[in-house]
């Protein structure tokens, strides 16, 4: 498997495909973790939408995923609708650095497996936050769901080594170290989370009353 493949080749192979079952899983953690089944939700670098269709599945949330792929913000129109959750999941171009979002506007942001991509990462970071309500939550890294589930996909993915070597890249380059010491710049109280199945980066922006 290339990674050169498109955004329709890479939306049935890797996101309906080996990752189909992560999705559903991470979703549901979120949910329980956060509290927030009502209001406005961004899938940041959503890709094809897979995360922001399963958290739509089980909330009252209106979703938007943004993408930098005006290809994969197609995808995310077309698995929404497929999903039968289209009118509460919509999707616009756009990057982390640049949200197109009022301010205090957005009840909860979630992100998997794209800050390791973005080109300003603290930016990112301080974009999540501004667009947070206050009470807000935001929810951003890269995880497998369950340690179980990610050995599965090593186990689905075991003739693409490349996969392999470039996920432990990403690790060692993105410690949580290093995405604690950003939040710390930021002046963001937050947590990182690190753990067989994944790294997320999670904070509550404060409720007007506790600022």
């Amino acid at each position: 498997m290339s990674y050169t493949m498109n955004a329709a080749e890479f939306n049935e192979k890797i996101m309906k495909g080996h990752f189909r079952k992560i999705y559903p899983v991470i979703a549901a953690q979120i949910v329980e973790r956060t509290g927030v089944t009502s209001g406005r939700c961004i899938d940041l670098g959503g890709g094809p939408g897979m995360l922001g269709v399963c958290i739509a599945k089980i909330t009252a949330l209106k979703v938007t995923v943004v993408d930098l792929m005006p290809e994969c913000v197609e995808l995310a129109r077309e698995n929404s609708a497929e999903e039968s959750v289209g009118d509460r999941v919509d999707a616009v171009v756009g990057v982390a650095e640049a949200l197109p979002f009022d301010d205090g506007s957005v009840d909860l942001v979630v992100s998997r497996g794209s800050i390791f991509f973005w080109q300003d990462q603290q930016q990112g970071l301080a974009e999540v936050y501004r667009v947070l309500r206050p009470g807000g939550w935001a929810w951003i890294g890269g995880g497998f769901g369950t340690a179980e589930l990610l050995r599965e996909i090593e186990a689905a993915m075991a003739d693409d080594p490349e996969w392999s070597r470039k996920r432990k890249e990403r690790m060692r380059q993105n410690p949580p170290e290093h995405f604690r010491a950003m939040l710390q710049r930021r002046g963001i109280k937050g947590v990182v989370e690190h753990q067989e199945a994944g790294t997320w980066i999670i904070f509550r922006k404060p409720a007007e009353a506790e600022a």
